[in-house]
């Protein structure tokens, strides 16, 4: 009896230690990280995402609709990385407003779309200055454009 009575702080300590050496779950990537953070920051906005042009051409890297992410972009997404202009559309009653998103550096690394509400009294121009008030928060966390799908 005296073994398991000794044996059974042990056994807690492995059981503990296991636990511990579980594997975590993924880490998120940078773009991912900004877009969770940003519309915590924003919950205004009806949905956030980020896009980059790479090898397989424009694509979704982020965004708070999860089944975006991985799919080619969208004509609006890709027109602000090659123009340095936004491209705003209405969605429903929101306007969805897509920038150039830049690095910390004022480099293009992709496009950032953010929609949002039109508030009463508010014109187009008010709501694509929010959206680029809210991208300018991203911004700053930016390194370069590869930064953005590398883990968090």
């Amino acid at each position: 009896m005296k073994i398991h009575v000794a044996a059974a702080p042990l056994l807690t300590i492995c059981f503990a230690l296991a636990l511990t050496a579980q594997p975590q779950t993924k880490s998120s990537t940078l773009a991912q990280k900004l877009v969770a953070d940003t519309h915590a920051k924003h919950p205004e906005a009806a949905e956030i995402g980020i896009a980059v042009v790479g090898a397989n051409g424009c694509t979704t890297i982020a965004s708070t609709d999860k089944s975006e992410i991985a799919e080619k972009c969208e004509k609006e997404d890709a027109e602000p990385i090659r123009t340095g202009k936004p491209f705003v559309e209405k969605e429903g009653k929101n306007l969805d407003v897509t920038l150039p998103l830049h690095d910390a550096s004022g480099k293009i690394v992709g496009s950032v779309g953010i929609e949002l509400p039109a508030k009463p009294g508010q014109s187009q121009d008010d709501v694509v200055h929010q959206a680029q008030s809210i991208a300018k928060e991203m911004e700053p966390s930016i390194a370069s454009k590869a930064s953005l799908t590398q883990n968090f």
